[in-house]
């Protein structure tokens, strides 16, 4: 079966001088075919893992991509017209996202090989043989199969995130910076194994800033720049070109201008890209050369133009440009008049015992939202997740409150309701609070708050580390959630958006986390070990914010608003 990968609406680049085509032709699509090595290179910052996340279906596409992998579309629409992910088209990749070894949640090796097959439906005897072959990919046996990955080193985990790569019988891998953490021989065996990979019929699409490596072994490579044009290309091309890399705002590495030197000298690409070939190629024709061409070669490598900075200014100047988002009008206010506000206004929310009151304090959230510019919409899984668990819970509190001799209860449902859309508003508003108010300016406003004679005593550091450690964490809690929630889809293949497959999620999702909450929770203690916390009982106070007439404006209004909806509360409520 042909399983092609087809990428359409990207803007991909093609050079004149090679194929006599204009330098932009726009093509509309990208297409990679199985048995192949691609590696995606550009500089940090410029989408590569987003662009591997779209292709992998763990992130939405704009309407302008569309991606294929063979005849199975990876977005199709079900039978209301949403747009859902194409479970054919998931079983055709095996993926292995960045630090892979965090993704593991199982108690031994062969229960993370069990559950990457599971999806694929395989005989038993296939299924031992795929593990065993997967097993001796990463130099391991089958007596690593019992074996816990929490007891394992970090090196070892990393191998067991990789073999549960290589088991699945997928026509594509995908693999960003799999060589993190790994050493020579680790980069060799990997580099072994997808070569045999590709020879066996199944497509390789990587992502590495590692470029000596990931050159040595692709066959094709994908040229991002920051304005988001794609250049694809050989190796050879890149070794004739490598002022390519500058115009997509990398540096070109020095063994890479040496290359190019000894390429232009006449050794042969091949050659180049072997070393110890390369050695023996440089020592022929070292003893041929006479001394003037040593030295014009010297020169050459010296003098050898890989600039092209008008278009890389040019072209990172429009990227950023589109993407710096404005920012909230909160954080020109004073940390303390923002938080005692958001304390004061969410209060007197939770006071609101009717459904006009709910009203107005929906409407009061949609204006905050609007007038604060508070951006929702990187919060959009965790938000969904917990609409979804503020509904089943309203509906388990229908069913099971006791009614007039029926199953279901109507007003103990709405009364669930009500009392869980209290805590959900407010929560909307105070997810802006970490992006309008920083956690040192929050800690400066609060050893104000709490100073006395210029130091703070060893209560108030305990608010304040309580308060400032939260609002640094919530923003990477909903983070990491987001995270292993897109891993659970590449790896577990979960598409189902019923109720049975929002629980799998969950379990699939919810141990993986709480790991990383543990890991989170060591380097936080590590590191405010570190700065000396709780050393000084007393420590001195540093220079912090002054309180201006807005923020006492600010807090007025706040003060107002509770004041109505407090009278509004206990007047609707007679």
């Amino acid at each position: 079966m042909n399983m092609t990968l087809r990428i359409r609406g990207l803007k991909l680049i093609e050079d004149q001088a090679d194929t006599g085509i204009p330098p932009e032709k726009g093509q509309l699509e990208l297409r990679l075919e199985t048995g192949s090595i691609t590696v995606l290179m550009g500089p940090n910052g410029v989408g590569k893992t987003r662009l591997m996340e779209i292709t992998a279906g763990l992130r939405n596409p704009s309407e302008d991509l569309d991606i294929h992998y063979g005849n199975e579309r990876l977005w199709v629409r079900n039978y209301l017209r949403i747009n859902q992910r194409n479970p054919k088209a998931l079983l055709a990749y095996s993926y292995s996202c960045q630090s892979p070894e965090e993704q593991l949640f199982a108690r031994s090796v062969e229960d993370e090989l069990n559950y990457v097959l599971k999806p694929y439906e395989i005989e038993t005897d296939e299924k031992k043989q795929r593990m065993e072959e997967a097993l001796q990919a990463v130099g391991w046996d089958v007596s690593k199969l019992s074996r816990d990955p929490y007891r394992m080193s970090g090196g070892e985990r990393r191998r067991t995130a990789l073999a549960c790569l290589f088991a699945a019988p997928a026509a594509w891998l995908l693999l960003d910076e799999p060589t993190a953490g790994l050493d020579a021989g680790g980069h060799a065996q990997l580099s072994a194994q997808l070569q045999k990979c590709a020879a066996a019929g199944q497509g390789v699409l990587l992502i590495s800033h590692e470029s000596d490596w990931a050159l040595g072994i692709a066959d094709s490579i994908l040229l991002m720049q920051m304005d988001g044009r794609i250049r694809k290309c050989s190796r050879e091309q890149i070794l004739a070109h490598p002022e390519w890399l500058e115009q997509a705002g990398m540096t070109v590495p020095a063994w890479l201008q040496i290359a190019h030197a000894l390429w232009k000298k006449g050794i042969p690409a091949d050659q180049i890209w072997n070393p110890a070939v390369l050695a023996l190629g440089i020592a022929s024709a070292s003893h041929r050369d006479d001394t003037r061409q040593d030295e014009r070669f010297k020169e050459q490598v010296k003098k050898e133009p890989f600039t092209n900075s008008k278009l890389l200014v040019d072209d990172r100047s429009n990227f950023y440009k589109t993407r710096v988002p404005s920012s909230s009008p909160l954080a020109s206010f004073d940390p303390r008049a923002v938080w005692l506000s958001y304390l004061l206004l969410s209060s007197f929310m939770l006071m609101q015992r009717s459904w006009s009151g709910i009203a107005i304090i929906t409407a009061l959230t949609g204006l905050i939202i609007i007038v604060g510019r508070i951006r929702l919409q990187r919060w959009r899984g965790p938000i969904i997740t917990l609409s979804f668990f503020t509904i089943m819970m309203a509906i388990f509190a229908g069913f099971t409150a006791p009614g007039d001799g029926t199953l279901w209860n109507t007003q103990a449902f709405l009364i669930s309701i009500r009392s869980l859309l209290k805590p959900w508003l407010a929560m909307l508003v105070g997810l802006g609070l970490p992006l309008a108010v920083t956690p040192l300016r929050l800690r400066r406003s609060l050893e104000q708050l709490f100073s006395r004679r210029g130091r703070v005593p060893v209560l108030g550091m305990k608010i304040i580390l309580t308060i400032t450690l939260l609002l640094r964490f919530v923003p990477v809690l909903l983070m990491e959630w987001e995270r292993f929630s897109r891993v659970s889809i590449a790896r577990g293949k979960v598409t189902r958006n019923n109720w049975r497959g929002n629980i799998t999620r969950i379990r699939d999702i919810a141990i993986p986390f709480m790991l990383s909450l543990f890991r989170l929770g060591d380097n936080v203690a590590n590191a405010l070990e570190s700065r000396g916390v709780s050393m000084s009982r007393n420590p001195t106070l540093m220079k912090g914010n002054n309180w201006r007439k807005r923020d006492s404006l600010l807090l007025a209004v706040i003060i107002v608003l509770c004041l109505l909806l407090w009278w509004w509360a206990f007047h609707s409520a007679v």
